[in-house]
């Protein structure tokens, strides 16, 4: 809901209202909400800042003095730094067109993205790629790399043994 109110502050009559209702129990909230309170406040401050001037200025201050979160701490200085500055560069920062939402997986077969997806905590599912693309035929998973290493120990085993007798 915070989110909402500070993006569309402009349509919502009585956003300032409706921040200062959340801001009440600031210190109290967790990062996550806090840094949302702070964006919204500060999407309100430039869409409406006659409206909101003076919670803005609070919102900082408490972020800034009060919060013992070190990301809301930095979050509140680079805003208060940006309005210091320009505030059509805030502008440009804080309120800028957001890219359209792509679905990529279109793009990709469904046997591709069910071998990437089976292969999830690997390099294949960075690189888009199944694994014997980038790493030939050579068996990494963790059955050959079990036999491979029960294969070396006897191989190292029996060594030591012809060596002791």
């Amino acid at each position: 809901m915070i989110w909402i109110i500070g993006e569309y502050a402009e349509r919502i009559d009585n956003a300032d209202e409706l921040i200062e209702n959340f801001m009440e129990t600031f210190l109290e909230e967790n990062s996550q909400v806090q840094l949302q309170l702070l964006t919204a406040t500060i999407k309100l401050f430039l869409k409406k800042p006659e409206q909101s001037h003076e919670l803005v200025g609070r919102v900082l201050n408490t972020a800034t003095n009060d919060v013992d979160n070190a990301d809301t701490r930095d979050r509140a200085f680079v805003y208060w730094r940006l309005l210091s500055a320009d505030q059509q560069v805030a502008k440009a920062v804080v309120l800028s067109e957001k890219p359209p939402i792509s679905v990529e997986t279109r793009t990709i077969s469904a046997g591709l993205m069910d071998e990437l997806i089976n292969n999830i905590s690997t390099l294949a599912s960075v690189y888009h790629k199944p694994p014997s693309a980038f790493m030939g035929n050579k068996g990494f998973s963790a059955d050959a790399v079990r036999k491979a290493a029960a294969a070396e120990y006897v191989g190292t085993l029996s060594i030591l043994l012809c060596c002791y007798y």
